[in-house]
């Protein structure tokens, strides 16, 4: 095996298949991530490559060429690319690791998918990430509920290689500013403004039932929806907005709650994903109603009573990324540790 390129510190490579497109505009948790991992003592470098840049067979040359020169591989976002990451990493001599993010593991979207091959290639995803629980080292999940769509027959090894890696929100960027100024910039005018967040304009993001629940609000209540936003320039839209509304059918667990929790405005979401666990124990925020009536009415309640929550400092624990990133760059550090001394986990 090739020496590690760093013997105290780690040198971490993060993959995934979301990539910026020609505008610019991205998935912006694996940014975040690499800008967090780099701000830890322990680490002496974090770098993100994108799966597909170029023909595949090149990508995964590259991707293993990259890798032994990185103390640690992780994987973000399950699916056959993850499978195909992996085989082309054997023999490599790095620890592996794949954190699923949701849709990846339980496949919800073949709900509403509209034709037998969409169906298809959404349960040939979520089959390979199951055979990606066999094959990578450590598997994590960004919400313990996630570990449930899991097969009984693979949940002895997550007993002793799982974690789980809740994801956070990057409080150097995210911070707060005049509500009248950020509407100023983004040229919005009077009124309440429904923050809806819908990056990849998917049906599963049920955009149709919050603009119902928004006509309902009332009292000039405005859907402002946040599509086609560069990463950079998401703080401003949730500064710009007095609430969050989150309606999807599927979610794993929504940063966007973070986001806007970090800073300190109510979110107003339906039972998806682990939101109800994020918005466990707040006064200002809640679950709501699939129910566009019953909704409103719930909101319009919850707006009337006085903001309490001040929940980017009440919650930062379990906000921030650098601090939630502590215990998976512990775990990079044990893995590479063992790794050098020889020990084959990948």
């Amino acid at each position: 095996m090739e020496p590690s390129p760093s013997t105290s510190l780690v040198n971490v490579l993060l993959i995934s298949n979301q990539v910026r497109n020609a505008e610019g505009v991205g998935n912006p948790i694996l940014e975040r991530l690499t800008r967090s991992l780099t701000k830890d003592k322990r680490v002496s470098a974090a770098h993100f490559t994108p799966f597909l840049k170029g023909s595949p067979v090149r990508s995964l040359r590259r991707i293993a060429k990259e890798v032994r020169r990185h103390d640690v591989a992780h994987v973000h976002f399950g699916g056959l690319y993850a499978l195909l990451v992996r085989l082309a990493l054997i023999g490599c001599g790095r620890p592996t690791l794949i954190t699923f993010h949701g849709t990846d593991i339980h496949a919800k979207a073949v709900l509403s998918a509209r034709s037998w091959m969409e169906k298809a290639k959404i349960r040939l995803n979520q089959w390979a990430s199951f055979a990606c629980i066999l094959l990578y080292g450590h598997t994590g999940f960004v919400a313990g509920e996630l570990k449930a769509y899991v097969p009984s027959l693979l949940r002895k090894r997550l007993k002793t290689r799982s974690f789980t890696q809740p994801l956070g929100v990057d409080y150097g960027t995210f911070q707060p500013m005049d509500k009248g100024e950020a509407r100023r910039r983004l040229g919005l005018g009077e009124g309440r403004f429904a923050l809806f967040s819908d990056i990849s304009h998917t049906s599963v993001k049920r955009r149709d039932l919050a603009e119902r629940i928004t006509s309902l609000l009332g009292d000039g209540t405005h859907l402002l929806v946040m599509s086609g936003v560069k990463a950079e320039d998401a703080p401003l839209w949730v500064n710009a907005s007095d609430m969050l509304l989150l309606t999807s059918d599927e979610e794993g667990s929504p940063n966007i709650i973070r986001e806007c929790l970090a800073l300190d405005k109510p979110v107003f979401s339906v039972d998806v994903g682990d939101a109800r666990e994020q918005l466990r124990g707040l006064a200002n925020s809640m679950v709501i109603s699939r129910d566009p009536e019953t909704a409103a009415r719930q909101i319009e309640v919850s707006l009337q009573k006085p903001y309490t929550d001040h929940t980017r400092e009440r919650l930062r624990s379990r906000l921030d990324i650098d601090l939630l990133n502590n215990d998976v760059v512990s775990l990079y550090e044990s893995l590479a540790h063992r790794s050098n001394k020889q020990i084959p986990l990948a």
